[in-house]
């Protein structure tokens, strides 16, 4: 009895042993991508205003907020603008992420977007196209269309274009890309995509 109970500990204590080793001899990590079954979103709307008041309200929200003017044709209905410098969480979702690195114990736990930031220099660059146009005198329709460019690098301490990622898509879209050496234990796979906080946020300046 007290030989097997002597083998019990000896083996417990080995396979003890062989977990941490195994822990401590790789990076492991997980990615749950965000959900893109979410199609409410629609890109037009028709507001009781005519096209001067509805033009107004959007330029006057324009002005005091996050976008930047790239062109406007007020004869025509038409404002191009871009965001995306900062608070890149407000305007796509790329799902969460977290790693633990074996050689120096880091911790990561995030979103995925967090974790691109630093991790991968990601830059979100996006240009939305606004299209104006009168019904009658007492409505007006208000088309929104905008096109997202996420970049992101692998920050090894030299720049080689080779291994640079790009996720292109539109409002109420997204896209799912295969990654380059995805960290053991998470899909091959990353996947952002609008989150329409932009695209809303005129919306709700011309009710």
């Amino acid at each position: 009895m007290i030989k097997f109970l002597s083998s019990l500990v000896i083996t417990i204590l080995l396979l003890s042993c062989a977990v941490e080793k195994e822990k401590l001899t790789e990076n492991v990590g997980k990615y749950v991508p965000p959900n893109i079954d979410d199609t409410n979103f629609k890109n037009s709307v028709i507001t009781n205003k005519n096209f001067d008041e509805t033009w107004t309200s959007v330029l006057d929200f324009v002005n005091d907020s996050f976008f930047k003017i790239e062109d406007l044709e007020q004869d025509l209905g038409l404002l191009t603008l871009s965001f995306g410098s900062k608070e890149t969480e407000n305007f796509i979702d790329c799902g969460d992420f977290e790693y633990t690195l074996f050689f120096t114990g880091e911790e990561f736990k995030g979103s995925y977007i967090d974790y691109a930031k630093s991790g991968l220099l990601a830059v979100l660059e996006a240009k939305m196209n606004i299209n104006i146009q009168k019904i009658d005198n007492e409505s007006t329709k208000i088309s929104i269309n905008t096109n997202y460019t996420y970049s992101t690098q692998h920050a090894l301490g030299y720049y080689d274009p080779k291994l640079n990622q790009t996720y292109s898509f539109e409002s109420g879209g997204y896209q799912t890309i295969d990654v380059i050496n995805p960290i053991k234990g998470s899909i091959p796979t990353r996947t952002c995509k609008s989150t329409n906080f932009a695209e809303t946020a005129i919306f709700n300046a011309i009710k």
